[in-house]
């Protein structure tokens, strides 16, 4: 068989030398420290630079804090496109990542650590940003799962009804929460042109039972203050307020109040002496 002339030069080099087609050994030498990348960096074949954040478990107390700060301006340059490598996301929702890891600052490092793991995904040759997208896009759920969004109602909340309109103020609470709701006696009005004068305890002689208004279980009454309660997990409730009662939030939720009645365009407000009343509403810790 004849070989061609590059075969056989081939064959010549190996006969004198025969490790010169081995493989180049890549191992680390001997007391060699290892390269540690922090920063932005790219490697070969990426289509944009990657941050990568410090080893975090090597930093002390103090060092840890300020690089967190560094790390999360850095991600937020990419994340809204600053940096002009063509990776941007939408700026409100990287905006909503940021406070919420600004009122949470150790998880700062652990997202820091899952970034660069889809950066690398995303930027590799026929990489895609749509998981690290969605990633980002979720991190405030994530990290607030389980979460009140409001403060502990622990002051004392002031307003007016309006016997115009429907649920009012909506006052997020949360779970354990005991609240009292009240609403000033004194202060009159009318649900129907031809009615009697009542007050938020409605009128005891039409009874909501059975109705189609929002309150219709036993002690409910029409033109009557009540209160509906949202819980954050979608179920609702609504309560006869009246004059007074007190309520404990069994989850996070949203509570909101109104008089109970099914249209408004004929509520009006007691005058007397060029005085209109106008009744208060109160919304505290029960005591």
């Amino acid at each position: 068989m004849r070989l061609s002339a590059r075969a056989a030069t081939i064959i010549a080099l190996s006969l004198l030398s025969p490790v010169a087609f081995a493989k180049k050994d890549k191992k680390k030498k001997k007391g060699e420290e290892p390269v540690v990348i922090e920063g932005w960096h790219k490697e070969e074949g990426w289509t944009a630079e990657c941050y990568y954040p410090p080893k975090w478990t090597e930093l002390g107390f103090g060092d840890r804090k300020t690089r967190r700060s560094e790390v999360l301006d850095a991600m937020m340059s990419q994340w809204t496109g600053q940096r002009g490598d063509g990776i941007a996301f939408d700026e409100e929702k990287a905006t909503d990542a940021e406070t919420v890891l600004l009122g949470r600052p150790d998880d700062i490092e652990a997202v820091s650590i899952k970034n660069l793991e889809l950066c690398k995904q995303a930027v590799a040759v026929g990489g895609d940003t749509g998981a690290w997208r969605s990633w980002l896009n979720g991190i405030p759920a994530r990290l607030t799962e389980g979460e009140c969004k409001s403060p502990p109602l622990d002051y004392t909340m002031f307003d007016y009804l309006d016997i115009g309109a429907d649920w009012q103020r909506p006052l997020g609470i949360c779970e354990g929460d005991h609240i009292q709701i009240s609403g000033t006696a004194k202060d009159r009005f009318r649900v129907s042109s031809d009615g009697d004068w009542i007050n938020v305890d409605g009128d005891p002689a039409q009874s909501a039972v059975g109705t189609d208004l929002p309150c219709n279980t036993e002690g409910c009454f029409r033109g009557q203050l009540i209160m509906r309660y949202q819980a954050d997990s979608g179920w609702e409730k609504i309560i006869p307020v009246g004059t007074g009662t007190t309520f404990q939030a069994p989850e996070h939720g949203t509570i909101m109040y109104r008089i109970n009645d099914d249209s408004f365009f004929d509520n009006v407000w007691y005058k007397s002496r060029g005085l209109e009343d106008h009744t208060a509403i109160e919304v505290s810790p029960a005591q």
